[in-house]
């Protein structure tokens, strides 16, 4: 349910979702001198997933003037290990991706904590925030839209940054499910947890196991985030409750119960389902959908908050000339939407060949080339825009599937 919205009724700009990516979108524009109003149905601080931020995201911070706050506030991450079934390991610095030091490092961010910093700064950049207000439809008349939340306001463009709730998409039923990611995610927060040491201590750990696969995602107060992702099947053959099949999960991996030995969880484990899906369209006359609201992929390499800050840091450029130009049309967008698209889809093949298990074998490899090590770092670090040689290898060997 949406608000009433006493005044204004019409804003150039509505960015529909306070999360990371309308966040970034609406303080970006705000800053270019664009008036635009965010509306977010929840209030902020809430709990959200996806707490492990990459390298190449640290150039959207500093752009958005945020990156000194964030590094006094949170635990910095320099790192992904992965763990193999049989117990096996493999580090990853972010150091010897092919960016250098320049994507050295990030953050592992409580979300709740994270997204209000970001909320704030957009409205401290000037843009109109609304918290506890839903945006039910948009409506396009007459080159207008109407987003109605409550009331309505008329925009000359909108910015879907509602994230999984993929407003518009999903009114278009334009989403589809991608192969082979129909998973599901076990998670609580703990004390206690094992974590490494020194410089290393902030790094995320992946663990591998018969079912799935673990997050263990450090915070800079003691927390940690764990979390299963497991398969329909796996799910399907052993039907529990959630707490129950997070236990069976930790079970089945002698790595997690190493990890978790003598831990504490802070709660009831939590599940939410069918991750992944595919958007047709990200773009159109006077919109453009960012971050999950554009499609969705799983969480294995931590893309949630990535694409979307991103996206919508790129989208508010777009959508500023677009606006000087006095064209809003679907077409000014497409340069926007291919490099997005170009991004999501390195991450998409590389989710689908692990759980295929075609990566893992690079992963683990005992005589790992150099350069194919550099490309995956690379990949881990989020550097996935540019159209560079890596990233095609990459491509070539790991193709996305849509259908």
């Amino acid at each position: 349910m949406g608000v009433e919205l006493n005044a204004p009724t019409s804003f150039p700009i509505v960015v529909i979702g306070g999360g990371p990516g309308g966040s970034t979108c609406a303080a970006a524009l705000a800053k270019r001198g664009r008036r635009v109003i965010l509306l977010e149905k929840a209030k902020h601080p809430r709990f959200h997933l996806g707490e492990s931020l990459l390298p190449m995201s640290m150039p959207v911070l500093d752009a958005l003037g945020v990156l000194e706050e964030a590094k006094a506030r949170f635990i910095v991450k320099r790192g992904a290990r992965f763990h193999a079934p049989d117990g096996r390991t493999a580090r990853y610095g972010f150091e010897q991706s092919f960016a250098g030091a320049g994507g050295g490092w990030a953050f592992q961010v409580p979300r709740d904590e994270f997204d209000e910093m970001l909320l704030r700064h957009a409205e401290k950049c000037g843009a109109e925030v609304r918290e506890e207000c839903e945006a039910t439809r948009v409506r396009f008349e007459s080159g207008r839209a109407i987003v109605e939340c409550g009331g309505a306001i008329e925009a000359s463009f909108v910015v879907d940054a509602s994230g999984r709730d993929a407003l518009l998409a999903h009114d278009a039923r334009a989403t589809s499910r991608i192969p082979g990611l129909d998973k599901t995610a076990l998670y609580t927060h703990f004390r206690g947890v094992w974590r490494d040491e020194g410089d290393r201590e902030g790094d995320i750990q992946i663990v591998a196991f018969r079912g799935g696969w673990f997050w263990f995602i450090p915070f800079k107060d003691g927390r940690t985030s764990v979390g299963a992702v497991v398969g329909s099947e796996w799910i399907r053959e052993r039907p529990a409750s959630p707490p129950e099949l997070f236990a069976r999960a930790v079970a089945e991996s002698i790595v997690a119960t190493r990890l978790l030995d003598g831990a504490d969880p802070l709660f009831e484990t939590r599940a939410t389902a069918d991750f992944s899906f595919h958007v047709g369209e990200t773009r159109g006359d006077g919109w453009i959908a960012v971050g999950d609201s554009g499609g969705f992929i799983d969480p294995l390499f931590s893309t949630g908050a990535h694409l979307a800050m991103n996206g919508g840091l790129l989208g508010a450029a777009a959508i500023d000339d677009a606006l000087a130009a006095g064209d809003t049309s679907s077409a000014r967008f497409a340069a926007w939407e291919e490099t997005t698209r170009r991004g999501a889809g390195l991450f998409l093949g590389m989710v689908q060949a692990f759980y295929a298990e075609k990566l893992q074998p690079y992963i683990f490899a005992e005589k790992q080339h150099p350069y194919l090590r550099r490309a995956i770092t690379s990949m881990l670090a989020g550097d996935v825009y540019e159209d560079s040689r890596w990233a095609r290898d990459l491509r070539a060997r790991f193709p996305a599937q849509l259908a």
